[in-house]
């Protein structure tokens, strides 16, 4: 399959940006425009945007798709939810410097486990009028509906334009208590945790319980902090990429 991927950036440290479920790299443009001195490298996660499908999307599927294409040595990770697991998970088993780990959801109920299995066997939502696609990926993105890259997040089929994302995303459970427990405990370098303080469904005690890690709020952020406060973001990466 392949990766889409993006690079950019002269010198410095090289900092990989991994996005959420169903977003893009789309995504990280506000904090690409906050970051200077750095080699930086975008990806549309496998089963998203401009990227090939898996057979399934467990986080090690992701890690290994994204760490044999990258190839190279990456001295920081930061990831946002869903990539946030993908990055901690390339820090299990491939050259990685350091983590940054943003929103992060580690505790579910058994309603949102329901709900999300079910979105699985959901058909995509096909439109007639391609902006009418474009504004839904902005809802699924957290980004602007008048926000650069939203075609990234959509295509065109036959019947009409839907959603780029893989419906099957979901299929797969996510990943347990235990289950982040063990990578992180496998994880040798060093790891931040971070989270919103007005993110509607992730609770930084949850993450810190969980992950084992102190968590570093950023007040008045919600679930997208790199979109919410893209140059505290970019000041946090400076400050986790040169230890």
């Amino acid at each position: 399959m392949t990766v889409h991927i993006e690079r950019g950036g002269d010198t410095g440290p090289t900092v990989l940006l991994l996005h959420g479920s169903g977003a893009t790299a789309a995504v990280w443009a506000p904090v690409l425009g906050e970051l200077d001195g750095f080699r930086w490298i975008t990806v549309d996660l496998p089963g998203h945007g401009r990227s090939g499908w898996l057979p399934s999307y467990h986080h090690r599927d992701y890690a290994a798709a994204i760490g044999t294409e990258i190839g190279t040595e990456i001295d920081l990770v930061v990831g946002h939810s869903l990539g946030a697991l993908v990055a901690l998970t390339l820090a299990d088993g491939f050259r990685v410097g350091a983590v940054v780990a943003m929103a992060m959801k580690v505790v579910w109920t058994p309603e949102q486990l329901a709900r999300r299995a079910a979105q699985a066997n959901r058909p995509p939502r096909t439109f007639t009028d391609r902006d009418d696609a474009l504004r839904l990926f902005a809802k699924v993105s957290g980004l602007p509906e008048n926000a650069p890259g939203l075609a990234s997040g959509i295509r065109q089929t036959p019947e009409g334009y839907r959603l780029a994302a893989d419906p099957r995303l979901t299929a797969d459970p996510p990943a347990t208590r235990e289950e982040l427990a063990a990578v992180m405990g496998r994880v040798t370098v060093p790891v931040r945790l971070v989270c919103g303080d007005a993110d509607p469904g992730i609770e930084p005690r949850d993450m810190a319980a969980v992950l084992g890690r102190e968590v570093e709020v950023i007040a008045g952020a919600g679930h997208n902090p790199h979109l919410d406060d893209p140059a505290r973001v970019a000041a946090l990466i400076s400050t986790a990429a040169r230890g």
